[in-house]
């Protein structure tokens, strides 16, 4: 078996189709489509990290990062969201994943990565916990809110960014890309990026939670917590979200809880 480690978009345009194979086997749907392409090659941050595992000239192995800097005030990080793990069933149980993903931090180390953070599904976490060493808080979830209750979490403090990493969507390039990705239609208003999903409004980022007064009256809002939020009543769906440090060390504490640092909303 082979490993190599891809780090130009250009490149890993020639592993494209060996990709949407390894994912239609995966996850059984071959398009990998537009936002792949969203993610890997529009993204305006840099370049991805893409570890992939060949069994002679098929594609058995894949573990990937693309950048998703965060930032507080003057601090930026140089951090990397995992996406799109996936190892073929035929070499499963051989450490592959694990080989695999410490190839893909050591390059990522060495291209200056601080660190690399997720939401891993039920069935990645204990292998990003036991095999990666990756710190997994108690997970987060998403909650349904009505506006009052969110404007009264908000006055609490639940909502309160300062000094916490977040994706910097006050820069008009991360923005651009940011709310372009496939899929749906987001509005940016009043400091606060959100987007209608079936009955209810995904809350993905804000600038100051003081604006979320400016939000539709009418709506339910889907907004990421953490364990402590104290909105359990409201609990939709966990969404665990963890990391590992490459070049600084990764702590979940600092980071602002939001669907705009996931790829999924």
């Amino acid at each position: 078996m082979k490993i190599l480690t891809v780090t130009r978009k250009q490149d890993l345009l020639e592993h494209r189709l060996a990709i949407e194979e390894l994912f239609f086997n995966s996850f059984g749907q071959r398009a990998i489509g537009s936002v792949w392409e969203w993610a890997y090659l529009d993204n305006p941050n840099g370049e991805p990290v893409v570890s992939l595992c060949y069994d002679v000239d098929r594609l058995v192995g894949h573990y990937a990062i693309v950048p998703m800097p965060l930032s507080s005030g003057n601090v930026r990080k140089q951090s990397y969201i995992s996406m799109t793990t996936m190892v073929a069933e035929s070499h499963r149980k051989f450490g592959l994943f694990t080989q695999l993903a410490q190839e893909n931090y050591r390059i990522a180390a060495e291209g200056g990565a601080d660190f690399v953070f997720g939401f891993p599904n039920s069935q990645s976490t204990p292998g990003f916990r036991k095999r990666l060493d990756w710190t997994l808080p108690e997970s987060d979830y998403v909650a349904t809110v009505d506006k009052a209750t969110l404007l009264a979490a908000a006055k609490a403090g639940s909502f309160d960014k300062t000094e916490l990493l977040s994706l910097e969507l006050n820069d008009p390039l991360i923005r651009a890309w940011r709310l372009s990705r496939p899929g749906a239609t987001y509005t940016f208003d009043h400091g606060i990026a959100f987007k209608r999903h079936q009955d209810a409004v995904d809350l993905l980022w804000w600038e100051n939670s003081e604006d979320f007064i400016s939000l539709p009256d009418d709506a339910s809002f889907n907004v990421l917590v953490s364990a402590s939020s104290g909105l359990e009543p409201n609990r939709l769906f966990d969404y665990q979200f963890g990391g590992i440090g490459l070049r600084s060390s990764f702590d979940a504490a600092a980071i602002n809880r939001e669907m705009a640092i996931s790829d999924l909303f």
